[in-house]
């Protein structure tokens, strides 16, 4: 298949809309959104809104000047509280903000740790809202912080580094390289992606003291080469979808939440059968009625929609190009009708219309400009 059998879709759109003091929730058809930005061009956390009866985003306006949001989250005990990676100096780090709603400061800082590694590329809260976890791409290694009731981090607590013992197959892996770090269904565990070992790092969970101890066994074992990039849990807390980057696959993996443990059931392909060589995976959404599982390719630059089987297996029925290159992030909006991409190398962030029912996208039908966009954030 090659692109020109692939939908292309309209122009961007342009927008004329005025700035404004945006409120944190809007409502349904009109959502706050904090868009990350990456790279030499970067700025720092952008503020918008989104419009989902037009498929269309509000200019954004600066919301903190800081680099290296490859990730953010909230805290889901104190939603007006956002936590997003950093680097200073060279150094990775975690920062905390309070969303004001506020036009002149969207962002007040709370505070800001550092860690010893670099690049970081993925933040987490716990289910408690009482721990913020950091992973490394750079450096390889993952951080815990203790959050306290007014939103402050503590210094590190946790700093656990993998180095090069243990790697992959392919060039892109030359030792440890963390994608991700997240607590696993049931609140027990913590699950570390390890794009540069082909491992799932297992360990048990304190959320009361941040700290992270291996599991027995320590690690789920993933295919040589593949990469484990992103998870994905299914509401049921006994599925977990994991892309791999270098392989171009999505893992169904079943959780054992009692025994903490991971099992391979499926593995899907992203390509269609003729797709041009060194395609990367990169992100994945589950529809909130959990019946659609998206995922994003790079090189190829399109999209894939997965129909979730009723024993959570995966049926592949649609491939869609993007306009955008190299994206980093996907995520659907609260109506379920929109499809949100954010591609760092083309500086945007697209929308794509999305049916509900059957979980087809359609072609890109807006954008807006962002350089080095990489992530999007529902506030």
């Amino acid at each position: 298949m090659n692109r020109r059998h692939f939908a292309f879709g309209l122009p961007a759109t342009a927008f004329a809309l005025r700035s404004f003091a945006i409120q944190p929730t809007l409502s349904l058809h009109r959502k706050t959104a904090f868009i990350g930005t990456t790279g030499k061009e970067a700025q720092g956390i952008f503020q918008t809104s989104f419009d989902a009866k037009t498929g269309t985003f509000a200019p954004p306006d600066m919301a903190a000047k800081l680099p290296g949001n490859d990730s953010m989250t909230l805290n889901p005990h104190q939603r007006n509280r956002l936590y997003t990676t950093a680097i200073v100096e060279g150094i990775a780090a975690v920062q905390g903000f309070e969303i004001t709603g506020n036009a002149e400061q969207p962002l007040r800082p709370i505070n800001q740790q550092t860690a010893k590694g670099s690049i970081p590329n993925f933040i987490s809260i716990d289910p408690s809202g009482r721990v913020a976890m950091v992973a490394d791409w750079g450096s390889g290694d993952v951080s815990t912080y203790r959050v306290d009731h007014n939103g402050e981090l503590s210094p590190y607590v946790e700093h656990i580094e993998y180095g090069a013992d243990h790697h992959g197959p392919q060039p892109a892996q030359p030792h440890s390289r963390c994608h991700s770090i997240l607590t696993a269904p049931g609140g027990r565990f913590v699950l570390v992606n390890d794009f540069g070992c082909d491992r799932i790092y297992v360990y048990a969970f304190n959320a009361e003291t941040a700290k992270l101890t291996p599991h027995d066994p320590p690690f789920y074992t993933a295919a040589p080469g593949s990469a484990p990039r992103h998870l994905v849990f299914h509401p049921n807390g006994k599925w977990i979808y994991c892309n791999n980057e270098l392989t171009n696959t999505v893992d169904l993996l079943d959780w054992d939440a009692k025994r903490g443990t991971l099992k391979l059931r499926e593995s899907v392909s992203t390509l269609p059968v003729d797709a041009p060589p060194k395609c990367r995976t990169a992100d994945m959404a589950l529809s909130a009625d959990n019946r659609f599982l998206y995922c994003s390719v790079r090189t190829l630059e399109s999209f894939v929609t997965y129909a979730v089987q009723p024993d959570g297996t995966l049926r592949r029925i649609q491939f869609l190009a993007s306009q955008g290159v190299e994206n980093r992030c996907i995520t659907l909006d609260a109506t379920g009708h929109w499809l949100i991409a954010a591609n760092q190398r083309s500086n945007d962030v697209s929308v794509l219309p999305r049916n509900p029912k059957t979980g087809l996208l359609s072609a890109q039908v807006s954008s807006i400009k962002l350089p080095g966009a990489c992530f999007v954030l529902w506030a």
